[in-house]
């Protein structure tokens, strides 16, 4: 084989990384919730957030949003108690399920009560997850 290879080796998957691909530290909570991509140009476009985590999210939209494009994901008030919610993420990844975004402030206070709102503990999501232990 020459120095240069072209074929990755195979990677086995075990219970800690069992998708290669995926790079969320947090487990995933679905939700339907609609929402706003902000571009830092003020330029809004609407989606449906799909999947959440302390990492980052899935989102639905039918705008072609670029990989490594920088936004602010804006959800409204959602109940009587919840209040309006804005996000700083980057587009890590597009797949034909919808955008995957990266938080840019993991786990900060308005993702935790977002992710409170959705009937869910933060930090029993944080700590049942491998990435934590």
């Amino acid at each position: 084989m020459s120095a240069r290879q072209t074929h990755a080796p195979a990677r086995n998957c075990d219970a800690r990384h069992p998708d290669p691909t995926e790079h969320r530290f947090g487990k995933r909570i679905t939700l339907r919730l609609p929402l706003q991509l902000e571009y830092a140009d003020g330029v809004r476009v609407g989606g449906v957030l799909r999947n959440v985590s302390i990492s980052g999210a899935l989102i639905d939209t039918a705008h072609d949003v670029p990989v490594f494009t920088n936004l602010v994901v804006k959800l409204p008030a959602a109940g009587g108690t919840a209040t309006a919610c804005e996000l700083a993420a980057c587009v890590v990844r597009r797949t034909p399920a919808g955008l995957a975004l990266e938080w840019r402030d993991m786990a900060c206070e308005p993702l935790l009560g977002l992710l409170r709102d959705s009937g869910q503990e933060p930090a029993r999501l944080m700590a049942r997850d491998p990435a934590f232990n």
